[in-house]
């Protein structure tokens, strides 16, 4: 497709981009359906939020939805910082996909991990039916609509009943375009009692002169079918000239687990909304979400838990901490329907704030249909403790060092929490880059995003994919 530019779209040049890539007429027609419904929605379908809805510097405008093909040269560097043998890797570098060579062993057992678009084209009818019963439909978000519209890029997992993997799936994105925007569309299915863990990494490296901000808009759906756990963990570390845009969701069977983790870190403006749907009983979610702004940031989070069947469990916990200009408002919102007997859910929202100029909002609810139910919520915006810090300077701490180690000491308690612990290292590690005003990328991998850590001491003597996966 020609350069197009976001609000010149039309049917016309949707159908003209979907036929250029040879894909299925109901396909088209999802895609028409979406740009419509991106055009007529609000930015807040919530009147509870509505007034929060601030879309100030974001210019949709200046954003071309064709990115410029990256050098071979820089994407070997790139991989070469990022590479690691104990990870299957996705990696997207701007418009390019480059797909890992799936094990036979892991083939034999069924398992797929491919880029959307190939997944799409090898299995039509499949994602037909997926396209119509997708978790994040167009009309439920305004930018999950446009992404719905504009999806070029994105990840299709598959893992079969029964099986569970010890090697994480990762895929790694590296935007560095100017004025341009990256949509991406993720599906990820865990068939009955599979388990395995799935790394997103959002990257860009230190960009100077550029004017024009970018865009990188994920949709994310996770599938679990009966008895399946999902890990899914992601670090957002993109450059300050991007504007994010983040939908994620998870549907729950019976006694299924989900546990998200995810650092929002980088970008200009990030609006990020994720939705755990407990559907079947004794499902289980838990949310653990970090955000560090500094700078001009600006964070518009949403973290909804949403029980359907009896029995059901699910926990979510924002941390963030604002300094210099940033601005940061924390949603949530805990949803028990009338069948969910004997459910508990626990939301909680905590704000720091670092300076006079940084703002924090936290709008924790609970819509509850039902009773014999246990929900909680819990929210608080407070400044940094002073006499915390004089206490840590009266030991002969500097006042920023005694500042960083309150910061670090809020934050813990949640990154501890997070299952893979390459990443909770790596969030460690870019929060004391933020901390002392450096984005750099290449410094930011001094602390490898997954390594032989990950694995039983024993595995590290063979091939690690000799003993990948077992049967549950």
């Amino acid at each position: 497709m020609s350069e197009l530019m976001i609000t010149q779209a039309t049917d016309e040049s949707i159908e003209t981009f979907s036929k250029a890539r040879q894909e299925p007429t109901w396909l088209q027609e999802f895609r028409a359906k979406s740009l419509k419904l991106f055009l007529e929605l609000p930015v807040e379908l919530s009147n509870l939020y509505t007034k929060y809805a601030d879309l100030t510097g974001v210019n949709l405008e200046s954003i071309n939805t064709v990115l410029p093909e990256p050098k071979p040269l820089e994407i070997e560097a790139i991989r070469n910082k990022l590479e690691t043998k104990a990870a299957l890797t996705i990696y997207q570098f701007g418009p390019k996909t480059i797909c890992p060579v799936l094990p036979e062993a892991l083939k034999k057992e069924g398992v797929i991990f491919t880029d959307i678009e190939t997944a799409i084209h090898n299995d039509p009818e499949i994602f037909r039916t997926y396209f119509l019963e997708k978790a994040i439909q167009p009309e439920d978000d305004k930018f999950g609509a446009l992404n719905g519209a504009l999806f070029t890029s994105g990840i299709y997992l598959y893992v079969p009943k029964g099986i569970e993997i010890i090697v994480p799936f990762r895929h790694v994105t590296m935007l560095d375009a100017e004025g341009c925007g990256l949509f991406s569309q993720n599906a990820i299915i865990a068939d009955n009692r599979s388990k395995f863990t799935i790394v997103e990494e959002l990257y860009s490296k230190q960009l100077t002169g550029q004017t024009k901000k970018s865009m990188y808009s994920g949709l994310s759906e996770v599938h679990l079918r009966e008895g399946a756990e999902v890990t899914y963990a992601s670090i957002n570390n993109l450059a300050s000239n991007v504007n994010i845009f983040s939908n994620k969701k998870s549907v729950g069977a019976k006694d299924s687990k989900i546990v998200w983790s995810s650092a929002l870190l980088g970008g200009a403006y990030i609006r990020s909304r994720l939705e755990s749907v407990m559907e079947g009983s004794g499902a289980t979610s838990e949310n653990i979400e970090v955000v560090f702004g500094a700078g001009t940031q600006r964070f518009d989070t949403v973290s909804n838990i949403t029980h359907i069947g009896e029995n059901t469990t699910g926990h979510a916990i924002s941390k963030g901490v604002v300094k210099d200009q940033a601005r940061a408002l924390f949603k949530g919102m805990i949803r028990i329907e009338k069948n969910a007997k004997n459910s508990r859910a626990y939301l909680a929202e905590h704000g720091m704030i670092l300076g006079k100029e940084a703002l924090a909002d936290a709008i924790p609810g609970l819509e509850i249909e039902t009773n014999e139910v246990k929900a909680t919520h819990s929210a608080s915006v407070a400044q940094i403790n002073e006499e915390e810090t004089f206490y840590l300077m009266a030991r002969g701490i500097p006042e920023n060092d005694a500042k960083k180690l309150i910061i670090v000491g809020f934050f813990e308690p949640v990154v501890e929490r997070i299952p893979v612990p390459e990443i909770a290292r790596r969030i460690r590690r870019i929060i004391d880059l933020k901390w002392t005003g450096i984005y750099d990328f290449y410094a930011s991998l001094t602390i490898p995003a997954i390594d032989d850590e990950y694995y039983e001491e024993g595995q590290k003597t063979r091939d690690i994919f000799e003993g990948h996966y077992k049967y549950r």
